[in-house]
């Protein structure tokens, strides 16, 4: 990993291929917005995943297996919102799950049906309500 949030975002772009517009602008959205609030970035695609970017103090606080636990959470998570939904066909493609915890807001963007994008961000971050306002 590298210490830049945005160098690391440049990552996940390959993997935006098929995702909608949106998604892409969502990505720059967030490249472009306070850092610091951006707790951990995840690429997951079937049974991989990967951390893309981790903020130093969130890496500090837990061990290695506790962090990936959580991670292997926010995918699961991730996984059972998939970007089409059978018995929702008529509602298109799904472009985020948002989901506003206490202190955090995860946010995940599901890319093809098994791979996706997933945000974790302090939840006073006033760029992430910049995004939801803008995209949601």
């Amino acid at each position: 990993m590298t210490d830049s949030p945005d160098e690391e975002l440049d990552d996940i772009e390959s993997d935006l291929a098929d995702a909608s517009e949106e998604g892409r602008e969502i990505v720059e959205q967030i490249r472009e917005s306070d850092e610091g609030a951006l707790r951990a970035a995840v690429r997951y695609g079937g049974d991989d995943h990967e951390v893309v970017y981790l903020r130093e103090d969130i890496a500090a606080q837990f061990s290695d297996a506790e962090l990936e636990e959580r991670v292997e959470t926010l995918v699961m998570k991730g996984l059972g919102d998939p970007a089409q939904e059978g018995a929702l066909f008529d509602f298109g493609t799904l472009d985020a799950t948002v989901r506003w915890y206490d202190s955090v807001v995860v946010a995940h963007f599901p890319v093809r049906e098994w791979s996706g994008l997933v945000f974790t961000f302090d939840r006073d971050s006033e760029s992430l309500g910049d995004i939801v306002d803008e995209y949601f």
